[in-house]
């Protein structure tokens, strides 16, 4: 399971350099951490928090667009029986230093040497990029049941 935590980050950060290199004005790649936690119906909201660890590219669309496929890597009280990976692809619009975007995440449970995927779920995300610094805020939503079952969470990284 530690393999396949470290192979995703070490792909991400791959691509991110490969990318940086070949448009080094149009492309930004962040690392970044965070939590997030269950908002929604079932009474058990913000009862408990995931720790997340994340890589992400931008790429420039423009002056006002940029897409960012990304990852999360996320665990419970940093206990790695079971990680949860969030690979995603978010379409944001920027203006000077905000940004608020749309996408999907594609969920994938690894742990105890199986692995089970979830559902392409909606996320939607808001947030400031200075120079060096990235925050944002996102929500993550049930396909079926939208603004029902939510996760809701923060980062904050370094962006190169």
């Amino acid at each position: 399971m530690k393999k396949v935590i470290l192979a995703a980050l070490v792909m991400g950060l791959l691509l991110g350099a490969i990318s940086l290199g070949a448009q080094e004005k149009k492309v930004a790649m962040s690392l970044n951490l965070g939590a997030m936690t269950y908002v929604g119906s079932e009474g058990d909201s913000f009862s408990d928090f995931l720790f997340s660890l994340g890589a992400q590219v931008d790429w420039r669309l423009g002056s006002s667009f940029m897409l960012s496929p990304e990852v999360q890597v996320l665990t419970y009280r940093f206990h790695f029986d079971y990680v949860l990976i969030d690979p995603g692809l978010v379409l944001n619009y920027t203006s000077k230093s905000f940004f608020a975007g749309a996408g999907l995440i594609f969920p994938i449970l690894v742990g105890e040497g199986e692995t089970w995927t979830g559902k392409l779920s909606p996320k939607l995300n808001i947030g400031y990029s200075g120079r060096h610094l990235v925050l944002a805020g996102y929500l993550i939503t049930n396909a079926e049941n939208l603004f029902k079952e939510n996760l809701v969470g923060f980062t904050l990284g370094y962006k190169f």
